[in-house]
């Protein structure tokens, strides 16, 4: 069985999509936890992904990288800013003010939102009670996130007057400070196989779903997102994923270029 085939197997089984994973590094990775475990063949590890949950939990990590830093696509971050979060507090007034970062990683966009709340908002609502929930599957990544200890790579897009107010050096890596982690709740979640979280203003699905899932987990996730969306809330994807042909009964665009779109609300006359 060659690398194809076995993705062409296996992929449907974790609910992805195979052709994003035509690597040299994801082949090397696969190669060597085969060899890890005492098996020769990729036929041969596809029967174990078959029978145990663990190792097929194992091969959906190890198929669905996220890469992510400090403020990725800042313009993202700017339109949030500038309109999403006003709007939102403008229609409804004091309260509750929730965000869900899926797919969360080591915590770059969690914390990214947590800055520019702290940063540029706080002050213009201080009665609004703000909070992230940023959930993955991976639990290695969320203890790397509660950590909030970064490398410089993480933050090369990040002004200096910002690092300077809400980092500091240690050992060659950036600690972030207490003052914006504790607006971040961070918690496993599977998103393909669990549930949703209620009451969300914003949901970040970004790089994840609508880029490695097939088009039947996305449509799933894709409803569990507006099922957590109060409101009209809104929904931002990455800016080279685009939502399955159905989405319009869900969701309709409001900055196509940021890919944020509006849960869709029916008027009835």
């Amino acid at each position: 069985m060659h690398f194809e085939e076995f993705l062409r197997e296996t992929a449907p089984l974790l609910g992805l999509q195979w052709r994003p994973f035509q690597k040299r590094n994801i082949k090397r990775k696969i190669e060597r936890r085969i060899a890890e475990i005492g098996l020769s063949h990729f036929e041969e590890y596809l029967l174990r992904v078959q029978k145990d949950p663990t190792e097929k939990n194992r091969l959906s990590k190890v198929l669905t990288v996220t890469i992510s830093r400090f403020f990725r696509d800042q313009e993202v971050f700017n339109t949030i800013e500038a309109s999403v979060i006003p709007t939102i507090i403008k229609e409804r007034g004091e309260g509750d003010f929730k965000i869900w970062s899926i797919g969360c990683a080591s915590g770059e966009e969690p914390y990214s939102l947590s800055i520019l709340w702290k940063e540029k908002l706080e002050k213009i609502w201080p009665p609004i009670h703000f909070s992230i929930l940023a959930t993955d599957i991976d639990e290695s990544l969320l203890e790397r996130a509660k950590k909030g200890r970064y490398k410089k790579s993480s933050v090369k897009e990040v002004p200096e007057d910002i690092i300077k107010n809400y980092f500091r050096m240690e050992n060659g890596f950036y600690i972030l400070d207490q003052a914006i982690r504790k607006y971040i709740e961070f918690k496993r979640h599977d998103i393909i196989h669990e549930g949703s979280f209620s009451g969300m203003d914003i949901v970040f699905c970004r790089n994840l779903a609508f880029t490695y899932f097939s088009k039947e987990a996305q449509m799933d996730i894709l409803k569990k997102i507006a099922e957590s969306l109060r409101g009209k809330g809104y929904l931002v994807i990455g800016k080279d994923e685009s939502l399955p042909l159905t989405y319009p009964t869900l969701f309709v665009p409001v900055f196509p270029l940021e890919k944020i779109y509006e849960k869709f609300s029916p008027k009835f006359s």
